[in-house]
C-alpha cells in the first residue's frame, strides 16, 4: 500500500528552497480529495511523520503543515518534530481565546507557527507576538493592502517573516519582495509534486480494540501494551508518536525506551488517548496485509518466546522488538541503519537489527534460518542456544498459533 503527498516548495528573495508545504492527497491524482480538512490534517501525521520513516524528508529544512482549528486545540500538533515542521493555521480557524492559548504553548515549546489566509485586521492582533511567518495570499490581498498592513502593524510585526503564497509571474514576485516579503510559494516557481511512498497498514480489528481500551475509566495497560504486540504498524507508530512527545516536552532526541511496556506507562492514558485519536481513527481500513506482516510477527513472537527458554535468559521484550521490526528494510525499502534511529529502542535491539551482532542477534537468525530450511545451521545455532531441534519447532508452532489467534479480517 503507498501512502501520497503533494509537496509545493517554499524559496527564499535569491529562489533557493529553504522547505515545503505538505498538501494530502490519496492517489496520483494532484488535487485536494473530497475529505474534510481534520482527516487531511490527520493522515499527513500518520503518513508522513509517524508511519513513515523521516529519512525521505531529509531533504527539506523546514516542512509547513495544515492545521484546522479543531486540531490544533487538541493538540495534534505537538505530536510532531518542532525541529522539522512549522504549524500552519488554516485560513478557516477564528481567532478565539482557545486558540490563543494553544498558539502560545506551542511558541512556548519552540514550535514555529505561520498564520496563513487571515483577515487583515485587528482580530490576530494578539496572536502576533507568537507568530513567525505570516502567508499573504497574492490572489485575495493586493500589495498595497499588505503593504498597509506591513506598516500599520510594524510594532507587532517586528520579528515576523512574510511568504506571498500563489505567485504566478515575475511581475507579481519582484513586487512583493519589494514591500518586504522575504519567502514565496505559487506556480511562478513550482507546482506541487506529488510523491508516493510505501506505508505501514494497520489490523483493523486490533486497532478497533485499542481504541476500545484506551477510553475506558481505567485503561488496562497489560492489555493495551499486548494489542500493540500484534500489530507491527502500531508499535512502530507509538514509538514514533513517544519520540516527538518526549523531544517537544524536554528537548531530548533519541531517547531509548527499553520496551512498549516503558512507552505506555510513559505516555500515560491521556497521550495515549491523543495517539489512537490522531493514528487510529484515520486508518481503520480493510486492506490486505502482507505477507511480511505476518512473519514478522511470528518472528517477534518467536524470539521473545526462544529468550525467555534460553539458557542466558536475556530480554524478552528487546527479543520481540527485535523480531518484529526485523524486516522494517524491506517494507520500507531503505536502510535499516537509518530506519531504527527513529525510534525508541535499547542498544542492544539497536545493535541487533542495524550490526547482525550482540546477544539478541542470534535469536532472529535461528528463525531465518529456519524459514531458509537450512536445518544443518538450526540444529548447530540452535544448540549453542541450549535448543534441540524439536524444541525449536514447537517454538515456531507456538509463535504461529499466537499470530494465527490475532483477530483480524486480512491475516
Amino acid at each position: 500500500m503507498f501512502s501520497f503527498v503533494a509537496r509545493q516548495a517554499i524559496f527564499d528573495a535569491n529562489m533557493n528552497t529553504v522547505g515545503y508545504e505538505l498538501l494530502f492527497r490519496d492517489s496520483m491524482t494532484n488535487r485536494f480529495p473530497d475529505v474534510t480538512p481534520e482527516y487531511a490534517t490527520a493522515q499527513i501525521i500518520v503518513e508522513q511523520f509517524l508511519g513513515a520513516p523521516l529519512g525521505r524528508l531529509k531533504e527539506y529544512s523546514a516542512i509547513f503543515v495544515n492545521f484546522p482549528y479543531e486540531l490544533l486545540v487538541q493538540g495534534m500538533a505537538e505530536t510532531l518534530p518542532k525541529d522539522r515542521v512549522i504549524v500552519e493555521i488554516l485560513e478557516t480557524a477564528k481567532p478565539t481565546p482557545l486558540l490563543l492559548h494553544t498558539v502560545k504553548q506551542l511558541s512556548a515549546h519552540g514550535f514555529r507557527i505561520a498564520l496563513d489566509d487571515f483577515e487583515l485586521g485587528d482580530g490576530w492582533n494578539d496572536f502576533l507576538p507568537y507568530i513567525n511567518i505570516i502567508k499573504f495570499d497574492v490572489r485575495i490581498n493586493t500589495p498595497e493592502e499588505i503593504s498597509g498592513y506591513i506598516k500599520d502593524k510594524g510594532a507587532l510585526l517586528k520579528d515576523t517573516v512574510f511568504l506571498a503564497e500563489k505567485v504566478e509571474t515575475q511581475e507579481e514576485y519582484e513586487c512583493f519582495k519589494n514591500i518586504g516579503c522575504t519567502l514565496f510559494q505559487g506556480h511562478f516557481f513550482s507546482k506541487p509534486v506529488i510523491h508516493s511512498a510505501n506505508k505501514l497498514i494497520q489490523n483493523q480489528a486490533i486497532t478497533l480494540k485499542l481504541m476500545k481500551e484506551v477510553n475506558t475509566d481505567s485503561p488496562n495497560f497489560n492489555k493495551i501494551e499486548a494489542l500493540l504486540k500484534q500489530d507491527l504498524a502500531l508499535s512502530f507508530k507509538i514509538m514514533r508518536y513517544a519520540q516527538n512527545i518526549v523531544f517537544n516536552a524536554r528537548g531530548i532526541k533519541h531517547i531509548r525506551s527499553q520496551s512498549l511496556k516503558d512507552i505506555i506507562f510513559y505516555l500515560g492514558t491521556n497521550e495515549l488517548r491523543r495517539f489512537v485519536l490522531v493514528s487510529c481513527l484515520t486508518s481503520v481500513n480493510k486492506d490486505e496485509t502482507d505477507d511480511i506482516y505476518r512473519q514478522s510477527l511470528i518472528r517477534a513472537k518467536f524470539c521473545e518466546l526462544a529468550s525467555a527458554h534460553s539458557i542466558s535468559r536475556h530480554s524478552a521484550d528487546d527479543a520481540f522488538i527485535v523480531g518484529l521490526f526485523s524486516q522494517l528494510d524491506s517494507i520500507f525499502e531503505m536502510p535499516m541503519a537509518d530506519l531504527i534511529t527513529q525510534i525508541d529502542i535499547s542498544a542492544n535491539v539497536m545493535l541487533a537489527l542495524r550490526e547482525k551482532k550482540g546477544t539478541l542477534y542470534p535469536y532472529l537468525r535461528l528463525i531465518e534460518l529456519y524459514e531458509q530450511h537450512q536445518w544443518e545451521e538450526v540444529s548447530a545455532l540452535g544448540h549453542r542456544l541450549g535448543f534441540n531441534r524439536s524444541m525449536i519447532a514447537e517454538l515456531i508452532k507456538a509463535a504461529t498459533k499466537w499470530t494465527n489467534d490475532i483477530p483480524s479480517d486480512s491475516l
